[in-house]
């Protein structure tokens, strides 16, 4: 028999690192002139290069739709001993269906998933009709089809087209193949007025291209945003100035000299340091209230000086203590 080899490997069996090894498959080639057309021998082709395919376990051949129109069948190699005991076993020792097939197959996938794109094919045994008495299984995979569902109450009936569609030299697979036909209504080949405006709507819709400037199609059609004018503020919008979460207006920072900025830090660093002394820490209930009447108080108090020089450090610790026991008791 002419035959073309499909692939040439292995079973893995789950949870397990043993391997089915010896097994060929090949497909009839009196049986299957073109291959092309052949879903099962392309897929088992596709796998060439692996090892080995995964084996699923076995099924019954009744609660599956199979297509053994594919003619392919299997062969195991004399020296593969752990292959041919485990087909002998499954295949061997299964009753025969009145068809002559297995009532057990082994399930195999051909791939590393289980989605519906994955190609999954059945090997089971069929008897091989011999002139002695003894009984010969010849070992075919069919690939495994989707289930036929059943129909139900609720599917649509599948009704005639209108015999007005048709005229006497359109059939219906020619309606099916989507071609025009020209209707007849009033038998003197004049279409309806309905036709006729229907005609003139498509004819006359407006074009999908979008219309432009013809200064616009020299330059490249290309789109330039105008720029900002030089009194635009970036943190106001026509509503005024934007505002932080609590409502208050954003400081300008541009008004305030360096020489005041640095006096004001060092006011804070002093006002902190002193307030940790008398145990009103940053994590005490009171921090902040006593903090913002001391730097305040302080910064005031300093108002003259705090921005034309640097303030004295001495000055700096009489304030802020003095500030300090007017609002702590200690």
């Amino acid at each position: 028999m002419c035959s073309r080899l499909l692939y040439r490997g292995s079973l893995s069996l789950p949870d397990s690192y043993l391997l089915l090894d010896g097994l060929t498959f090949s497909a009839n080639l009196l049986a299957n002139k073109d291959l092309l057309h052949n879903p099962l021998a392309l897929a088992l082709e596709s796998m060439r290069g692996r090892p080995s395919l995964r084996l699923k376990g076995t099924e019954s051949l009744e609660k599956l739709c199979i297509d053994p129109s594919d003619d392919v069948c299997m062969d195991i190699h004399p020296s593969a001993t752990l292959s041919r005991v485990y087909f002998e076993n499954i295949l061997c020792l299964s009753r025969l269906s009145p068809d002559g097939r297995t009532e057990i197959g082994v399930r195999v996938a051909l791939g590393d998933t289980d989605g519906p794109a994955t190609t999954e094919m059945l090997i089971f045994g069929d008897t091989l009709s011999s002139s002695t008495s003894a009984t010969s299984l010849t070992i075919r995979v069919a690939r495994i089809t989707p289930a036929t569902r059943a129909p139900r109450p609720d599917d649509p009936t599948p009704r005639k087209p209108p015999l007005h569609l048709l005229t006497r030299k359109q059939t219906i697979g020619e309606l099916a193949a989507n071609t025009r036909i020209k209707v007849n209504v009033n038998g003197k080949g004049e279409d309806s007025e309905v036709v006729r405006r229907a005609r003139e709507v498509m004819l006359h819709l407006p074009s999908s291209k979008p219309r432009g400037r013809g200064k616009d199609k020299e330059r490249g059609g290309l789109f330039k945003v105008p720029a900002l004018p030089a009194n635009h503020a970036a943190d106001a919008d026509v509503f005024g100035p934007v505002s932080d979460p609590k409502g208050k207006a954003r400081a300008v920072d541009e008004g305030i000299g360096d020489i005041e900025q640095e006096n004001k830090s060092i006011i804070k660093k002093f006002t902190v340091r002193h307030l940790d002394a008398v145990g009103v820490s940053k994590a005490h209930p009171e921090f902040k209230e006593v903090f913002g009447f001391v730097y305040r108080g302080t910064a005031f108090a300093l108002r003259a000086t705090i921005k034309k020089s640097p303030v004295s450090a001495l000055a700096l610790d009489t304030l802020v203590e003095a500030h300090i026991k007017l609002y702590v008791t200690t």
